[in-house]
């Protein structure tokens, strides 16, 4: 799993459950080739039987001779997430949505604040896993 800043996992896995467009998918060792969109969303990573989540906002996935990959332009475990950096960056962007937007500010900021509420659920959803 690969984006901007650099490697976010790397390893051997049981299964891999990715958000798609048309739905999550799961994919399982010798899966047969694929490429496919990926929408933001929870990837979740089932390796010797543990589970780790983390949240991408979109991309691509692709499956080859046994190596997936996953590319993305953000990227983070679920366990890295800071809920209070989360709620601020949601309370920052629905302060801006209230604003007069130009398009582009509008598109930013909704973004902004889906991802953030798509942090702090992922990041409630492990905790409470972890309990």
């Amino acid at each position: 799993m690969v984006s901007p800043q650099g490697i976010i996992f790397e390893g051997d896995i049981d299964q891999v459950t990715l958000p798609t467009s048309n739905g999550a998918i799961t994919v399982l060792p010798h899966h047969a080739a694929l490429f496919t969109k990926l929408i933001e969303g929870e990837i979740e990573v089932v390796q010797e039987g543990k589970r780790t989540s983390y949240v991408i906002a979109g991309g691509f996935f692709e499956i080859n001779n046994n190596k997936a990959s996953v590319l993305s332009d953000y990227a983070i475990r679920a366990e890295s997430i800071e809920m209070a950096k989360s709620e601020e960056k949601k309370r920052q962007a629905e302060q801006k949505l209230r604003e007069k937007l130009t398009n582009e500010e509008f598109t930013i900021a909704d973004k902004d604040l889906k991802m953030s509420i798509l942090e702090l659920k992922v990041a409630q959803k492990v905790r409470r896993r972890q309990h």
